[in-house]
């Protein structure tokens, strides 16, 4: 499979590279935590908590990213060993 790239990135070559080749069966894993923070989606202040980001409508950039998941446009982290 194609997997195309959110971001086109350069080679060292100077080639520039919008899809990478995955060979069958490789397993791949998506950074939610990456992905919830990338400020290519979510602005300059992407490192920045702001609840009220999901009180409205996303922006166009971030439903246009499609990210998998389905806590994927939320930010949130389990700690197993945490008290309940």
């Amino acid at each position: 499979m194609v997997l195309p790239l959110f971001k086109s990135i350069v080679r060292k070559d100077g080639k520039v590279v919008n899809e990478i080749f995955v060979p069958r069966n490789t397993n791949l894993t998506v950074s939610i935590l990456g992905a919830n923070r990338n400020p290519d989606i979510w602005g300059h202040d992407a490192y920045e908590w702001k609840p009220d980001r999901w009180l409205s409508p996303l922006p166009k950039s971030v439903t246009d990213a499609h990210i998998p998941g389905i806590y994927s446009n939320l930010s949130v982290s389990s700690n197993s060993s945490a008290p309940h």
